[in-house]
């Protein structure tokens, strides 16, 4: 029986309607834990730190960071990749059709309403921040549309 192909990680010119932000303040955030998510897995076959959002004084941004390799303790791997995040709490959510296991919690940094879902299967791991300036409904059906959306198989 052979092995199933290895996922990648990449990041699409839009996300939820949301086209990628050149934003150089976004960009920072959406790669600033991305070296430690590559620590998680060993040696990264990808990696993606990417944000994405609308113009304007209200506008929302979904940022997406992530990593692919070998994940040996997805539990453990969730529990640090959402530790920096400002976060009351954080519970298990569906991790959806790409399995795994998957958390979203949320938190009001500053004036900032923030919504944090992490998510760990046997070959990736990633995070996905909903930031708002108005308070925020469960995400969880969006961010398993992003987990779908920046995950693909190796060719």
């Amino acid at each position: 029986m052979s092995s199933p192909a290895a996922r990648k990680l990449r990041a699409p010119e839009t996300l939820l309607g949301l086209p990628k932000s050149m934003d150089r303040e976004g960009i920072g955030l959406a790669q600033r834990h991305l070296d430690k998510l590559k620590r998680e897995v060993g040696q990264p076959t990808s990696a993606i730190g990417w944000p994405y959002a609308n113009k304007g004084p209200d506008a929302d941004a979904v940022l997406i960071s992530g990593a692919s390799g070998t994940i040996t303790d997805q539990q453990g791997a969730i529990e640090r990749a959402l530790q920096p995040y400002r976060i009351d709490s954080h519970e298990t959510v569906d991790a959806g059709e790409l399995g795994g296991t998957a958390r979203c919690g949320r938190g009001r940094p500053d004036e900032v309403f923030l919504i944090v879902c992490a998510w760990a299967d046997d070959q990736t791991l990633g995070v996905v921040v909903f930031l708002s300036s108005r308070p925020q409904a469960d995400r969880t059906t969006q961010f398993l549309e992003v987990r779908k959306a920046v995950t693909e198989p190796a060719a």
